[in-house]
């Protein structure tokens, strides 16, 4: 049976990007319905077609075993949200408005700058713990890099991201002859 840490929307991201089509008024449907219904419907049509951007699977049982297991997407409440900000908050106002001075900071301690960056590491696919984690990495008093666990989907995320970045780039193109400069 489906896990229930798979949100509403992502069960209906599901049924758009396989083309579960034959489930009607999928979007009318509660989640405890969208979950019997995908179940049931994969494992009658036997057949999806592979998808290696979002969901990473090859087949239907590689669908019905991701359905089966706890949800990747980090998803957090309120108030787990607003700790993880508050902390970030800190983090990037130590390494930045601090210059990574623990005196001006509101640490004590190195070892309180580490504990934070581990606690929210965690936490990768927001761009605030990214920012925070990159930032703090960049003081010589911390030995060891800390790195945000990021889920696949962000990773292709911002891959793509980045190569779109660097297509719209300008570029230079210099030719022998005469003295032409072209601006992409």
């Amino acid at each position: 049976m489906t896990h229930q840490s798979h949100s509403k929307k992502e069960l209906i991201e599901i049924i758009e990007l396989f083309e579960l089509y034959g489930i009607d008024d999928y979007r009318e449907m509660t989640k405890g319905q969208l979950q019997k219904a995908i179940w049931d419907y994969v494992k009658v049509i036997g057949y999806i077609k592979a998808d290696n951007e979002f969901f990473f699977v090859e087949d239907a049982q590689a669908l019905l075993k991701y359905l089966n297991m706890k949800s990747p997407r980090q998803l957090l409440t309120s108030q787990q949200l607003e700790h993880i900000t508050n902390i970030c908050k800190n983090l990037i106002f130590y390494s930045k408005q601090c210059s990574h001075q623990l005196s001006a900071s509101n640490y004590t301690d190195i070892d309180e700058v580490i504990e934070d960056g581990i606690e929210i590491s965690k936490y990768g696919d927001l761009p605030i713990v990214r920012r925070a984690l990159r930032l703090m990495n960049e003081d010589i008093k911390i030995e060891v890099s800390i790195e945000p666990v990021i889920t696949k989907r962000v990773k292709k995320k911002l891959a793509r991201q980045e190569q779109l970045k660097l297509m719209n780039s300008g570029t230079l193109n210099v030719r022998k002859g005469g003295i032409k400069v072209v601006f992409d």
